[in-house]
């Protein structure tokens, strides 16, 4: 398991995205980006009010909102985004976390 810390990364948060529904390109685009940026650990497709949940590891707010405003809503195939910042982790990689 992997310390964010120590990489400098300090704000962890679940992000997810709706995407409109464009064609292939834009979403290997949409695809493409999510494969390059370091900031995002896991993305997957989800069932219900929106498409993807995104893992994202963030160095603070400033890197956040770039992370959200800058890349995710300018990618044309993003519809909206909803950030939900991770407090407290009780259960990471498998280990249970005691506190």
């Amino acid at each position: 398991m992997i310390n964010p810390a120590v990489f400098g990364k300090i704000l962890s948060a679940y992000m997810l995205v709706n995407l409109d529904q464009r064609g292939a390109a834009d979403a290997n685009a949409f695809l493409d980006v999510i494969r390059d940026d370091e900031r995002i650990i896991t993305c997957a497709a989800v069932t219900g009010e929106y498409d993807l949940i995104l893992e994202v590891c963030v160095k603070d707010v400033a890197d956040l909102t770039d992370l959200t405003l800058d890349t995710l809503l300018k990618l044309p195939t993003v519809r909206d985004v909803v950030t939900c910042l991770s407090l407290r982790s009780y259960k990471a990689g498998g280990e249970h976390v005691r506190r």
